[in-house]
């Protein structure tokens, strides 16, 4: 089986907005750069360019300087495939970088600016010889028209989707809340897994945070982690597969018991196996401790990611190949992580 990559990204360049349509072309996000001598603070790995929409600047930070630049930001795709040959890569999940953070509220722009980067991803893949599959961008504010959503859904499954991009938060509302269930049945229908990556769409939350990166991009995928197991909303969807993207999997053991108290308060049981029988799976990382963690929740169920492309907590561009060659793992197990659990989560 092919070595995958649970978790690689793509930096937006001007050319993602070329798909737009003629009457979008107010939405186009523009790119604004402040001088560098402005006196303003900067955040570590902050960059001097911003993008903006609308009246929101959306700096570009987190970018990784350790990748080849066309690479990156794939204007050069066959320097993607022959930088993943060399660290051991078959194929890479690819997911955004502008859409980690709150961009509009606004349905029409959202969903034309959706619609462009899904297209923009469906001309990679399809220039990849299949080997840059990704996660798609799906309109949230249009759930009201399923069919229209729908449409696009069907149009990214037929050109290399194969999972649907969410943030911990989305519309101001955990993942667990009837608003999505439209969606969760779309994705039932076409076999796309609903991956929960390090993120946030909730403008009240991002922006009360200030930018702290673990309480805006990451606790938000524990929480719903947690809102979609004690509300049992997997149950309502048994075919479809949960990702839980970039947060490292430490956590888990700790938030099974938390639903654990929550159910029996409800007079419920807890799963007999959590993770088997809601189809999650959750992307490790190298500051985990998997020799501890694999006794707790298993090797069924974990996957790993390189992050490739960014700079933070998360990034190990030869994660994988480390993992192929450093023997600390059973080989089985080693498999299941690079090979079977990925596989089986994206339906490669």
């Amino acid at each position: 089986m092919p070595i995958i990559d649970a978790d690689a990204h793509v930096i937006e360049t001007p050319h993602t907005w070329s798909y737009l349509e003629e009457d979008e072309q107010d939405f186009r996000p523009q790119i604004f750069v402040r001088a560098p001598d402005d006196g303003a603070p900067r955040r570590p790995n902050q960059r001097n360019e911003y993008w903006v929409v609308g009246e929101r600047l959306i700096s570009k930070t987190n970018v990784g300087q350790d990748v080849p630049a066309d690479a990156r930001d794939l204007s050069n795709i066959q320097a993607r495939l022959d930088h993943m040959d060399e660290i051991g890569i078959d194929i890479q999940v690819l997911f955004p970088t502008f859409f980690l953070r709150p961009i509009t509220q606004a349905p029409d722009v959202e969903f034309a600016l959706n619609r462009s980067y899904n297209r923009w991803l469906a001309d990679i893949w399809n220039n990849s010889g299949g080997r840059l599959p990704w996660a798609l961008m799906p309109p949230l504010l249009s759930l009201a028209n399923p069919d229209k959503v729908r449409d696009e859904l069907a149009f990214c499954k037929e050109n290399g989707a194969c999972g649907i991009f969410l943030r911990g938060l989305e519309c101001e509302r955990n993942l667990a809340d009837r608003y999505f269930f439209a969606l969760y049945d779309i994705a039932q229908e076409l076999d796309l897994a609903i991956c929960l990556h390090a993120g946030n769409n909730s403008v009240a939350v991002h922006d009360a945070m200030n930018g702290d990166p673990l309480m805006t991009f990451k606790f938000p995928v524990m929480t719903s982690f947690n809102a979609l197991l004690e509300h049992e909303v997997p149950a309502r969807f048994p075919q479809l597969r949960w990702a839980f993207i970039e947060t490292s999997a430490q956590w888990v053991p700790y938030v099974l018991g938390e639903v654990k108290i929550r159910l029996t308060r409800k007079g419920r049981p807890m799963f007999a196996d959590p993770l088997g029988e809601n189809n999650f799976y959750i992307t490790t990382q190298k500051t985990d401790d998997l020799p501890w963690l694999l006794g707790e929740i298993g090797d069924d169920h974990l996957i790993i990611g390189t992050d490739y492309g960014h700079k933070d907590t998360a990034t190990e561009v030869v994660a994988l190949k480390r993992m192929q060659e450093d023997g600390s793992l059973p080989a089985a197990t080693t498999k299941k992580i690079l090979e079977t659990n990925p596989a089986r989560l994206y339906a490669l």
